[in-house]
């Protein structure tokens, strides 16, 4: 079995096997090629399942020509999979910045009205958005007039602008939908509940004071929970808020 394993990784060296031939039988034979290589050598030249064929084979390569060299073993180097990595690497990149380019214009041809209203958001809006993010269009007047009157509650004008642009907002860890408004009552005073904003813990429900209209957070994970301001305003909300959001998920 020795001088099968000693064989095998000449080939993998001189590009003689396929990139799925020596998953395949790195795969069969890897308790022995650990064994003989030892543990050390045997995961840099093991195949991760996160990463692709040619990438594995390349990664292979170079870890078999270290152990190669270590054995004072001669083999001919090939370029084959260094070449077929930083191909398939290239078409990734071509193919990701083809996905970008064509969300923006997604962004522009569904988004652009809020370029005036919100032109902070929507400018990161352009660079962030994503297939699994939802923005869907806002409410008619009747139906946010008709939600205060349900809550005995007036909006401050920044949230029913708002909510006649955007009805539902969602993004990875942030949540507003104007369909599941509800009222709630913590530590004897009442807040509009916007949706949740996931800032300090997952579930962290996302307030609007009915009395000074700011902007807060029920941060319900802490010892002692806490509702925590985050800005005067809804609009200042969204213009630095969830801006700030954007950037650090973008990051």
């Amino acid at each position: 079995m020795e001088t099968e394993i000693i064989t095998k990784f000449i080939d993998l060296s001189e590009g003689k096997l396929s990139e799925s031939e020596w998953k395949l039988w790195f795969i069969k034979n890897e308790k022995t090629i650990e064994t003989f290589c030892g543990r050390t050598a045997f995961l840099k030249m093991k195949p991760k399942e996160s990463f692709s064929d040619k990438r594995n084979a390349y990664l292979g390569q170079l870890a078999i020509i270290d152990w190669l060299k270590s054995k004072n073993i001669k083999a001919d180097i090939s370029e084959i999979y260094e070449k077929g990595w930083k191909k398939e690497f290239e078409d990734f990149c071509k193919s990701e910045k083809e996905k970008e380019i064509e969300l923006r214009k997604t962004v522009e041809t569904n988004f652009s009205y809020l370029k005036e209203i919100y032109p902070k958001f929507f400018k990161q809006l352009s660079q962030s958005y994503s297939n699994s993010d939802t923005i869907e269009q806002g409410k008619n007047i009747d139906t946010i007039t008709n939600k205060e009157k349900e809550f005995s509650i007036k909006f401050p004008e920044d949230l029913t602008e708002f909510y006649r642009n955007i009805s539902k907002l969602e993004f990875e860890g942030l949540s507003i939908d104007f369909d599941e408004l509800s009222l709630e009552i913590i530590n004897d005073k009442k807040y509009l509940v916007l949706g949740e904003y996931w800032k300090y813990g997952d579930g962290d429900k996302l307030l609007c004071d009915v009395e000074s209209y700011n902007i807060l957070v029920f941060a319900h994970e802490f010892n002692l929970q806490k509702i925590i301001k985050q800005t005067n305003t809804f609009r200042e909300f969204v213009e630095k808020e969830i801006v700030k959001h954007l950037k650090e998920y973008e990051n």
